[in-house]
């Protein structure tokens, strides 16, 4: 079971887009990428990352065993962003579940 869970919402121009681009640069690290239509799960070894487009904005999840996994993951997702969007959010907020 995953114990250290967080979610974060930002709002971006055209995120099912911004989902596409961040895969290529996710999956070079190794990373297993599931997608089912609705949104993409990257696999890590130690967690999970999901991302969903909805209504203009991206919805993050992240779970994973430790704490530094669960940062780790976070960070992987945060820099794909900035560097895959040119109107990437000033501060992403990550909020406990």
């Amino acid at each position: 079971m995953r114990a250290h869970i967080s979610e974060c919402c930002v709002y971006l121009p055209n995120p099912k887009s911004l989902i596409e681009n961040i895969s290529p640069r996710i999956s070079a690290l190794g990373v297993s990428i599931v997608d089912n239509g609705m949104e993409r799960v990257f696999l890590f070894d130690d967690g999970q990352a999901v991302a969903k487009a909805v209504d203009g904005r991206l919805l993050m999840r992240v779970d994973a065993t430790t704490v530094i996994a669960s940062h780790a993951i976070r960070i992987v997702l945060e820099v794909s962003i900035f560097d895959a969007s040119a109107l990437a959010p000033a501060k992403f907020v990550w909020l406990p579940v």
